[in-house]
């Protein structure tokens, strides 16, 4: 289930983007699985159509997922076995770290973060 928190900084789309990914990582979503069209998407999560449309194309050019015509948007076999993505995600990550690091957040404070993330509690 995707849950958009709209006091977030992040945009929407990504914020949609993020968490299905998590949801195929989890593997909610398997490969060659169909998601919720645009159009059920942008009604569950209360959002503007073209909101939905831009984070599903987004996550198409990654190669996240794929979509055929007239059928909808699938899950691909190698969503997020993808080096570009691993690469993206790593870059970003030391951008924050360097940043957290220049704000004076310990090397124990963000092991203590980075096992709160990984053990399903970001919000620790």
């Amino acid at each position: 289930m995707i849950i958009i928190d709209f006091h977030s900084r992040v945009p929407l789309y990504e914020q949609i983007k993020e968490q299905i990914m998590l949801l195929v990582q989890q593997g909610l979503y398997q490969p060659n699985d169909q998601l919720p069209s645009i159009r059920v998407l942008s009604k569950q999560l209360r959002l503007n159509v073209n909101t939905v449309k831009r984070a599903l194309g987004e996550l198409e050019e990654m190669g996240v997922t794929y979509s055929l015509p007239g059928r909808g948007v699938f899950v691909s076999e190698n969503a997020l076995g993808n080096k570009k993505i691993k690469q993206d995600a790593a870059a970003k990550l030391k951008t924050a770290m360097q940043s957290a690091k220049a704000k004076g957040l310990s090397k124990q404070e963000v092991e203590t973060l980075t096992a709160a993330v990984f053990a399903g509690k970001p919000n620790s």
